[in-house]
């Protein structure tokens, strides 16, 4: 698309792609395992499946970090005009709390931890607060952010899924 000669992009940038699909499928498979490990708990999977989960939060973090810094500079990319006025307010409005739910999550997740843990097994990384009190408030805080971002999520899904089956695939190929 152009505009006054300029090329005005109609989809993200190779990076930012990868950032969102990077970070959507951390999240998504850390949801669903936070859920699981409630249910393993006792079981030989349980230590297993408890430090990947906290390995992917670990390094989710700093990647939802590069993508929140890095739309500040990448070329924006415009709504399209099919799209008014106060739901591109509400979109934007959306999408900030979306990003400030991922990171009460991520970060709350490791504030709440009671004990250090091995990165995928390998590297050690210490308990951030060694106050238990403080660790079962963030355990508090890290299980309603999931709650709200599982919700935000499936609102998040459900308005793709309806754009495309009302054949309108241009807000979607904006990530694809």
């Amino acid at each position: 698309m152009q505009n006054n000669g300029a090329i005005i992009p109609t989809r993200y940038d190779g990076f930012s792609r990868l950032l969102h699909w990077l970070v959507a499928i951390v999240i998504i498979y850390a949801m669903c395992m936070g859920y699981i490990l409630h249910a393993l708990e006792g079981t030989a999977y349980f230590q297993f499946f408890s430090v990947l989960n906290m390995t992917l939060g670990t390094i989710a973090t700093p990647i939802m970090l590069v993508r929140f810094i890095w739309r500040f500079f990448r070329p924006s990319v415009p709504y399209p005009a099919e799209i008014g006025r106060m739901k591109k307010s509400f979109l934007i409005f959306a999408h900030e709390v979306f990003y400030l739910t991922i990171f009460v999550t991520l970060v709350s997740g490791f504030l709440m931890l009671e004990k250090g843990y091995n990165l995928f097994g390998l590297w050690p990384i210490p308990q951030p607060i060694e106050n238990l009190e403080v660790n079962r408030f963030f355990f508090i805080v890290h299980r309603y952010a999931c709650i709200t971002l599982g919700v935000i999520l499936v609102g998040h899904v459900t308005a793709v899924v309806r754009h495309y089956l009302a054949g309108k695939k241009a807000i979607i190929a904006r990530m694809f």
